[in-house]
């Protein structure tokens, strides 16, 4: 794109991004600077992520938390876009000269199982229960061994905030039935309506009107149907 094109498409836009902006602001604070990253990540734009990531850290958030949330986005969007943020990632703590404190793990290796217990329940052994050749035993247990035991188990996030940012990766791809019992997992992980819904806002500039509105209207039924 030349520098004219870029300019023109700037200007039409910086009125949307900042109106964007300014009104998350009064109801997010750290996610603010986190979700484009998420955002970027999942679409696979990597050439926004130094930027993203000096802002997240200029913001004040710990390193460990802005690494802890791309990894838990490896079971949602795969491992090699992960890879690709990370490198560059690594080139920003490089030239910051960042360091990094080990994570604790919880004392009990099947944390993460009981998390899923009790927000989802055996929803998904259910579901693929009549595959044929072990696949519907195999994708329920490689689900709660590798997404919720191996990154649950870290205490770099707690488990309202990873429920939170796999939602959000998961409208930015839009898997419409994993939108909506991650909706309500979320909510149950002690997200608030509110907060979700601003949320998905906060990536309105990065994925547009149709799939914002069809989320926030899923998170809406979802926390109307658990307060029945």
């Amino acid at each position: 794109m030349n520098n004219q094109l870029e300019e023109q498409f700037q200007k039409l836009s910086q009125s949307y991004l900042n109106d964007v902006d300014s009104n998350c602001a009064q109801h997010l604070q750290k996610d603010r600077f986190i979700i484009p990253l998420i955002a970027s990540v999942t679409q696979g734009i990597m050439t926004a992520v130094p930027e993203q990531v000096a802002k997240i850290l200029d913001a004040n958030i710990a390193p460990e938390v802005l690494l802890e949330v791309l990894y838990q986005l490896a079971p949602v969007i795969g491992t090699l876009k992960v890879k690709q943020a990370l490198e560059q990632v690594n080139s920003v703590f490089e030239e910051r000269k960042i360091t990094l404190t080990p994570v604790e793990s919880e004392a009990d290796e099947n944390y993460g199982a009981q998390v899923q217990a009790q927000l989802y329940g055996t929803e998904i052994k259910n579901l693929l229960k009549d595959l044929p050749d072990n696949a519907g035993t195999f994708i329920p247990h490689a689900l709660t061994e590798h997404f919720f035991n191996d990154f649950y188990n870290r205490k770099a996030l707690d488990v309202r905030d990873r429920e939170r940012y796999e939602l959000l990766a998961l409208i930015t791809m839009n898997v419409e039935f994993q939108i909506k019992a991650h909706a309500r997992g979320s909510l149950k992980a002690g997200n608030s309506e509110s907060e979700l819904i601003w949320s998905v806002i906060q990536l309105l500039p990065y994925i547009g009107f149709p799939f914002v509105i069809n989320s926030v209207q899923v998170i809406h039924q979802e926390a109307q149907t658990l307060k029945e």
